[in-house]
């Protein structure tokens, strides 16, 4: 009865992935099905107010770095202490920032009875050619909304593509070198490893070039022929499917044909985020030294950790409009976005519950953390390519360090810990191991959302909630908690007893 009921969980975890694919596609590619904060007329459908006017700017700048400061001058009636004046800059009909005029005033008594202000308005690197910025002035007074403009504000990007090239030229090479000296170096070494290592099997040929090509041939029982077809081409082709998706997605969103530097920005990003997630499968692999699990099971874990972004990124945009519509919009990366994203990629682990070579806790370690390292990579991926094509280009490599080096097993952590939780449900015995899910899945979330913790505590406490986020929960729950799954991990390693579990 638990082994039915361990399968039909499995089942509806699967269902609820395959909507969170349909859903996350319906929001990205469905047009008018969200918000596109695009704007139509010439005077985003506002009223004008007398007195209140955005006088004409600098037609052409050539902006050396982005995204580069524009000054902008707004001519309005005399300002009171309960007005907002903000720059809304829009291109192609799409918003791409707002620059709060009143900031950088310390009181409000600073600006009341002003007819004039100046404003500092962030022009990003998001040209198209021969389109013009389009910036709007927009007051707002006694709960009513109104608008000046729009001043056209061409940018010609010549110098920063150059020194954008300049530098990719450079990173470009580390990138190169990174693959050839280190991660070729270790692909090698754990491919002649795993063809020198034996697997235990459930019956002859699991592992064989058969199986793959034909992979419903195999074994006498339903779970053996299902979990054969898990780790062959067949499945991987799935997987691969919803993973192209997301990346078209994210090429049409960076307009990869628009520039040579989004075209090398997109595959460069890709390149970058590829390399650490990789070697630290490499490594949690090859620690596994007492019975070291057969590759395909990571290629279909890693691959599954890939298509679980996409199916946790409709989820996550959704919530985050409706959370920031209530003016609730941290709490979208605090309590959504672990949940969604801990039980998407948690779900993978309960296909490989019943599977013979899932028998500890290492295991579901080692499992978890492929899973998680390949969401890591199309997440950084995502990261890293809004970095170039919107921001200042060192802070693309910052963003590389922060995401790929500081934080880099993050994903791995937290997914490995619903793993865990799930391995040692099955070295107890548990029928329905694929239930300790609902034990793992909360307490991953839990550390997850500690990490996502810093914009919620800056918004209640203010610099006092950055400095309990840097020196209090990100030491605590980021490393503290890898270090305690490291001696999980190496004790479980040395304490293995080789328990077999049959399909």
């Amino acid at each position: 009865m638990l082994i039915v009921l361990n399968r039909a969980f499995t089942a509806f975890l699967m269902l609820a992935a395959l909507l969170g694919i349909l859903f996350s596609m319906a929001t990205l590619f469905l047009p008018g099905l969200f918000p596109d904060n695009t704007a139509d007329t010439e005077n985003l459908g506002m009223p004008h107010l007398g007195g209140f006017t955005l006088p004409p700017q600098d037609a052409q700048v050539m902006p050396d770095d982005s995204p580069f400061p524009l000054n902008v001058t707004v001519d309005t009636p005399p300002l009171r202490d309960t007005d907002l004046l903000f720059i809304d800059v829009y291109l192609d009909g799409k918003l791409l920032g707002s620059a709060d005029c009143f900031e950088g005033f310390e009181e409000p008594e600073d600006v009341i009875g002003a007819s004039s202000l100046n404003c500092t308005v962030a022009l990003p690197y998001d040209y198209l050619p021969g389109a013009d910025y389009k910036l709007f002035a927009v007051l707002t007074r006694d709960e009513t909304e109104y608008a000046a403009g729009p001043v056209l504000v061409g940018a010609d990007w010549k110098t920063y593509e150059s020194g954008f090239m300049g530098f990719s030229f450079a990173m470009g090479i580390i990138v190169v070198l990174s693959y050839l000296l280190v991660l070729l170096p270790v692909s090698l070494l754990v491919l002649g490893t795993a063809l020198k290592t034996s697997h235990r099997t459930s019956a002859p040929g699991e592992y064989s070039l058969g199986t793959m090509v034909s992979p419903f041939t195999y074994g006498k029982t339903l779970m053996q022929k299902f979990h054969a077809f898990l780790l062959s081409p067949y499945f991987w082709a799935f997987e691969f499917l919803g993973i192209v998706i997301i990346l078209v997605y994210m090429a049409v969103s960076a307009e990869i044909w628009k520039s040579a530097p989004a075209l090398i920005a997109f595959t460069f990003s890709g390149l970058m985020a590829l390399i650490v997630p990789l070697l630290w499968c490499a490594v949690w692999w090859y620690a596994d030294y007492r019975e070291r699990e057969p590759l395909r099971i990571l290629l279909t874990l890693f691959l599954f950790g890939m298509l679980s972004a996409l199916m946790a990124i409709g989820l996550n945009t959704v919530a985050g409009i409706l959370l920031a519509a209530l003016g609730l919009g941290f709490l979208g990366s605090f309590i959504v976005a672990p949940l969604a994203e801990e039980s998407y990629k948690g779900s993978g682990l309960t296909l490989f519950s019943e599977h013979h070579e899932f028998d500890s806790v290492e295991d579901g370690i080692l499992f978890g953390f492929a899973i998680g390292m390949g969401f890591s990579f199309i997440e950084n991926w995502i990261y890293l390519l809004g970095n170039p094509m919107g921001s200042d280009i060192l802070g693309w490599f910052v963003l590389f360090l922060m995401r790929s080096i500081f934080f880099s097993a993050n994903h791995g952590f937290y997914t490995a810990i619903t793993g865990a939780a799930i391995g040692y449900a099955i070295e107890r015995k548990f029928k329905a191991p694929g239930l300790a899910f609902l034990v793992g899945v909360p307490v991953a979330a839990l550390f997850h959302a500690m990490h996502n913790s810093g914009e919620m505590l800056a918004a209640i406490l203010g610099a006092g909630g950055y400095l309990i986020y840097c020196c209090l929960l990100i030491p605590l729950f980021d490393y503290g908690g890898f270090v305690i799954l490291v001696l999980l991990f190496i004790r479980s390693v040395i304490r293995r007893k080789g328990v077999e579990k049959p399909d």
